[in-house]
């Protein structure tokens, strides 16, 4: 009774869970994952992009160039992460995909290698794991407009958001002076959050410290430290804005 039980709960949740995942045409993979140390380590966040491409999706590294249409519609990427349950005998990984809710959408399962050099026992784990795609049967269906609807993000109005606020800049009232904004870890650098809390903002790693790509709505731009203030320099209008941001990490 209980096998059959177990069963039914497969049948019913599986396809549900292809579904969701069918909801995306997007992937930002991190430059680098928030278990290594360094950069592409062992080429893992570029082999992770080609591998998503191979299955159907648009992936992209989180430093690369991205279409006018992945940055207005946040809410309809899934963000890669990478996560590692290695043994003395084998190393093991799986790739984990999330919503800019930070709600898991898809996972592999875990993929194993026992070769001792660590950068080919990397490589042939995360191949190993990618292989889940196999059954995944991913292919995109269209729905990311109507996805990107349900979770409240404003096709028209930025303003009619309720989860962008603006970021408060270098001429904020006195009343208002105090505030702070939260930086809350993601795969791919930090997302910022107010005291509600409602994400504002995302900050992208750069290769240099305490130096991001700042994306606010539509608006692309650098975040970063100066004279132990935080800055948010962007272009508008053809001029250089910069705003300051007090940010706690």
């Amino acid at each position: 009774m209980k096998k059959v039980l177990l069963i039914l709960v497969w049948l019913v949740t599986v396809p549900a869970f292809a579904q969701s995942l069918n909801n995306y045409e997007y992937v930002i993979v991190p430059i680098k994952f928030e278990v290594m140390k360094e950069d592409d380590r062992y080429h893992l966040n570029t082999l992770t992009k080609m591998l998503l491409q191979k299955y159907g999706f648009k992936s992209y590294l989180s430093n690369e160039e991205m279409p006018v249409e992945v940055a207005n519609k946040r809410c309809s990427i899934l963000y890669a992460s990478l996560e590692v349950d290695n043994s003395f005998f084998a190393t093991k990984v799986k790739i984990v995909l999330k919503d800019c809710k930070e709600q898991v959408v898809y996972a592999t399962n875990f993929g194993s290698s026992r070769e001792k050099e660590y950068a080919l026992g990397y490589n042939q784990a995360l191949r190993e794991a990618f292989k889940s795609f196999d059954t995944a049967h991913y292919k995109y269906n269209g729905s990311s407009a109507s996805a990107e609807g349900s979770l409240g993000v404003a096709t028209e109005s930025p303003q009619a958001d309720p989860s962008i606020a603006p970021v408060m800049s270098a001429n904020v009232p006195e009343t208002t002076s105090e505030l702070f904004f939260f930086a809350q870890p993601i795969a791919s650098g930090f997302q910022i959050v107010d005291s509600e809390p409602r994400v504002i903002m995302r900050l992208f790693n750069t290769s240099q410290k305490n130096v991001f790509i700042g994306l606010r709505g539509d608006t692309y731009g650098v975040v970063i430290s100066k004279n132990g203030q935080w800055l948010f320099e962007y272009y508008e209008a053809g001029k250089l804005v910069t705003e300051t941001m007090k940010i706690r990490f």
